[in-house]
């Protein structure tokens, strides 16, 4: 399939055929969705998706999105991306597939702390989500970090155990399971 490619991120209060309408219209207009992550975030649900279409200009694209949004008080923006932009994910031969996991009790600056140190590391953050449980007045935050680890990961893996000492949580960091489809 040939054509362009553009970015669509999404969001509104979260309830049912969402995904639905919004990938409708997208099909019935000729796009076809190369990449995505939607989720829901305290009552609100959110999407990204990487599009190919064969749409000649951009208003043509947001002419077959702006229905199913409007039906749905969906916000919405749509980025075209320049031609040679998308090439296919693949981790270069430098590079390891490394998940990172965070606990411990929640406190401003975590994600910030643990995201610099990678940053820091020139770690590439390919996936990251986080979430708050636990009990009332005892919340606990919970990270999961999908990454890519240039060079050595033993050196990682001590400045994160230096990192989880200063932020008391726990951090672990282990290889990435090869996921077949």
């Amino acid at each position: 399939m040939t054509g362009h490619f553009a970015l669509l991120t999404v969001s509104g209060r979260d309830r049912p055929g969402i995904v639905a309408q919004v990938t409708r219209a997208l099909f019935e207009n000729g796009c076809n969705i190369e990449d995505s992550s939607m989720t829901r975030l305290c009552g609100e649900f959110a999407m990204m998706l990487v599009l190919r279409h064969d749409a000649k200009t951009r208003r043509e694209l947001e002419t077959a999105l702006e229905p199913a949004c409007a039906a749905l008080e969906l916000e919405w923006h749509l980025k075209l991306l320049p031609e040679g932009r998308i090439a296919a994910a693949a981790t270069s031969a430098s590079e390891q597939e490394f998940v990172i996991h965070i606990l411990g009790a929640d406190k401003p600056g975590i994600v910030y702390h643990v995201t610099q140190l990678l940053a820091e590391e020139a770690v590439n953050i390919t996936d990251l989500c986080t979430q708050l449980a636990g009990k009332p007045g005892r919340p606990i935050y919970a990270m999961v970090i999908e990454a890519e680890v240039p060079g050595d990961p033993d050196r990682l893996q001590q400045r994160l155990r230096e990192l989880a000492t200063r932020l008391h949580v726990d951090i672990t960091l282990r290889a990435a399971d090869a996921v077949t489809l």
